[in-house]
């Protein structure tokens, strides 16, 4: 993922679960890189993007194809989608990179990363010390304590968030401009019922590859996508996205 420590890094078994071939048509992927699209379109500067943490670049090749200015960094050696291969390194530390090649960047997004770190804070903080060009953390993470299961230790998740711990995380000082909505909100009350009766969330994507399969997970993203768009951005979801931007 993003740090040289064993504790963070994901190792196959992880990756293969996470992203499976075709996964990028997976509902909860369609919603997710639509919700990180508007964000950035209305909330991040305008200028280059870095992804930390980048997996396989599904999202950086999504965001490619919107015509965004965009790169990717991660630190296990995956092999990269095809889209995306020019513009992601693999196999890479971001601190252990020159500086200077992201003098462009803007934003840095960490997306569903800093639940495997134990300190996100001083994480941030580096960030910022290492990009001082950077204005702009945009953060997606797993929502509610209460949901925190199987697929969370699975994946090594030290917590699941609520707005007000995700602050406190990207911006402890309360110092700068604050953006946060709750998304999946149809989620979670399905996700509470299923651990309450059955005690796990699952481990894995299951991949549409039927024509039939691949339209329900379309229109259930644009469903996704649309709930975002008109339900508070208060009410409960299974994820947050949040920007925290210099004044």
């Amino acid at each position: 993922m993003v740090s040289s420590t064993s504790d963070t890094a994901f190792n196959t078994e992880q990756f293969d679960a996470i992203y499976p071939t075709g996964v990028e048509r997976h509902y909860w992927n369609v919603c997710r890189n639509a919700v990180i699209a508007k964000y950035l379109r209305n909330e991040a500067p305008k200028g280059a993007i870095l992804e930390i943490g980048c997996g396989k670049g599904l999202v950086v090749a999504a965001m490619l194809e919107l015509g965004m200015d965009i790169q990717g960094v991660e630190l296990a050696d995956v092999p990269v989608v095809a889209e995306a291969k020019d513009h992601v390194i693999v196999g890479k530390d971001v601190f252990d990179l020159d500086p200077k090649r992201f003098t462009a960047v803007r934003t840095v997004m960490l997306l569903d990363v800093i639940e495997h770190l134990e300190d996100p804070v001083s994480f941030i903080r580096r960030i910022r010390s290492f990009l001082p060009a950077v204005i702009c953390i945009l953060c997606t993470v797993p929502a509610r304590q209460e949901l925190f299961s199987d697929h969370d230790r699975f994946n090594h998740h030290f917590r699941r968030y609520d707005r007000d711990m995700l602050r406190a995380h990207m911006d402890p000082e309360g110092a700068r401009g604050w953006s946060a909505s709750y998304f999946f909100h149809a989620l979670y009350p399905a996700a509470l019922i299923q651990l309450q009766l059955k005690g796990d969330s699952g481990r894995r994507f299951t991949v549409p590859t039927s024509f039939v399969e691949r339209i329900v997970h379309r229109t259930l993203g644009l469903g996704f996508r649309l709930e975002h768009s008109f339900l508070p951005s208060s009410w409960r979801g299974t994820s947050i996205i949040a920007v925290a931007m210099d004044r």
